[in-house]
């Protein structure tokens, strides 16, 4: 099955020249440079994390074909990556997202164009370098009598107190609004979520008039994501529901502990979210110590 991922790195200088001039930020010399830039770099950096996921990648994921590398621009790609490993398919922005979006920094535009647009084809997995396959898999953990499996459980409606919850409301209204039949408000594991891309195409084909409205190059309130394309999926009857979906390790990476990382040794797949960027040393020793050799998708 492919894999679909974005990445950006904030270490890269003309990334973060492309970044500060979109924000309309000018500073004379590098020091106001970097002085710009503190507020934003939790959100954009990798952390120096990403090696380890291709790592995890190839130790546990044997069913693997293609990983798609959703990248803005050519000084994007990793630089410990093989550029000739024929796995690895990079995508650059300006060939799948409108230039009236561009230069993109809203991962629900970047997913949703590239699900759109590329060249996928049955079921893949949409990710990002936070979450890892961290214990053996294959095909048979994300699919079914070849449906996507997902994990649901259901909670009370959204609300609308942070903009991310209005995206998942949004979603929800969409999809109610397609199908015109009830549709249960779900938890969104923030976790691998497993597509079928020839359902995705067409239901987005069918609604890309009002999602591409809700698009944009940052965040807002009126932003749709790809858990619309889950919702769809799921009210379909295109998805299977399996309490044995590999998709419950979610740890947010202030509260790590050796407690929790004994735990996530016992998960198949694993979101270290970097919400605020603390704990990051203790990640790092973790993935090193359980990942330590160079996979062969790197230089």
């Amino acid at each position: 099955m492919d894999i679909v991922i974005p990445f950006v790195e904030s270490d890269d200088d003309a990334w973060l020249d492309v970044f500060l001039k979109a924000k309309n930020l000018h500073p004379k010399n590098e020091k106001a440079r970097q002085i710009f830039f503190v507020p934003f770099r939790r959100r954009y950096s990798s952390h120096g994390l990403f090696k380890y996921w291709w790592r995890a990648l190839e130790q546990n994921y044997k069913s693997l074909t293609k990983v798609h590398l959703l990248l803005m621009q050519p000084s994007q790609f990793p630089s410990f990556l093989r550029k000739d490993d024929p796995r690895i398919v990079v995508h650059y922005h300006d060939e799948y997202i409108p230039a009236k979006h561009r230069p993109c920094f809203n991962s629900s535009t970047i997913e949703l164009c590239a699900i759109k647009e590329l060249d996928l084809k049955g079921n893949f997995i949409l990710s990002n370098d936070d979450m890892y396959v961290n214990a053996p898999v294959d095909d048979s953990c994300f699919e079914q009598d070849g449906k996507p499996l997902a994990f649901f459980e259901s909670r009370d409606a959204y609300g609308a107190f942070n903009q991310f919850r209005k995206t998942l409301t949004n979603g929800h209204k969409l999809v109610l609004e397609h199908y015109a039949k009830p549709l249960p408000y779900y938890h969104w594991h923030h976790l691998f979520q497993v597509y079928n891309a020839e359902f995705c195409k067409t239901f987005l084909d069918e609604e890309w008039d009002k999602i591409s409205k809700g698009l944009g190059k940052r965040r807002r309130d009126h932003d749709y994501n790809h858990m619309l394309l889950m919702m769809a999926q799921n009210i379909s009857g295109m998805s299977v529901h399996s309490d044995k979906f590999p998709h419950k390790g979610y740890f947010e990476m202030p509260t790590f502990s050796k407690e929790m990382f004994a735990e996530a040794d016992t998960r198949q797949v694993v979101c270290f979210n970097d919400t605020t960027g603390k704990n990051v040393k203790f990640t790092r020793d973790y993935l090193a110590g359980k990942y330590p050799n160079k996979s062969s998708f790197e230089v």
